[in-house]
């Protein structure tokens, strides 16, 4: 008796993990297809982006616009001498691609976030993602902390409103996968932080 409860127990915790695993798998593909969906909107300005991204990372390049690191909602206050803002709708792109990158803008706000081209105010462009080594597991592999330059641009007024180097989180204490880990995306949680505290024009 007590051995087919068991059996019982270990079948019904066998389904149930079954199901999780296929809702898991139902709610990636649905979230990557909205991703895409998300971005393919604003395929039409790639070119005009990929040329705005361009001429602001130069203007940063040149020392036009200083690039100010910042980690936490701590570090936002330094931003305030350069007044940043955001105007209107906001655009986030790859600096290398001018397509906009639909994780980012599926988790921003809906009142900040652009639904198409003709309300992009704010061009942010996010430049390739950067490794810095910040931990080494006891199984000598590394874990890393994932950086991003970014340059966020006033298409109304033309110009830039400020640059910054955006560091993600710390990658986790322990892992238990094979091979290097990483924290997260700049370009998901730090910049839609700093995106959502920034006052409105």
């Amino acid at each position: 008796m007590n051995t087919k409860k068991k059996t019982d127990w270990g079948c019904i915790f066998g389904l149930l993990m079954v199901v999780l695993m296929i809702a898991a798998g139902i709610w990636a593909i649905i979230r990557n297809f909205q991703e895409k969906s998300a971005a393919k909107v604003f395929d039409s300005m790639s070119t005009q982006n990929l040329t705005t991204c361009g001429r602001c990372l130069t203007q940063v390049a040149s020392g036009y616009f200083p690039i100010i690191m910042s980690s936490s909602v701590e570090n936002y206050t330094e931003f305030i001498p350069y007044s940043p803002y955001v105007r209107g709708k906001v655009l986030v792109v790859g600096t290398t691609t001018g397509i906009a990158i639909g994780a980012t803008m599926l988790d921003l706000s809906p009142e900040i976030a652009a639904t198409n081209p003709d309300e992009v105010n704010t061009l942010v462009c996010a430049g390739e993602v950067e490794q810095w080594n910040s931990t080494t597991y006891s199984d000598n592999q590394p874990g890393y902390t994932l950086i991003r330059e970014i340059c966020v641009y006033d298409l109304t007024m033309d110009n830039i409103i400020f640059a910054a180097e955006l560091w993600g989180s710390r990658p986790p204490a322990t892992k238990t996968q094979s091979g290097p880990a990483s924290g997260s995306d700049p370009a998901r949680k730090s910049l839609i932080d700093i995106l959502e505290w920034l006052p409105r024009k």
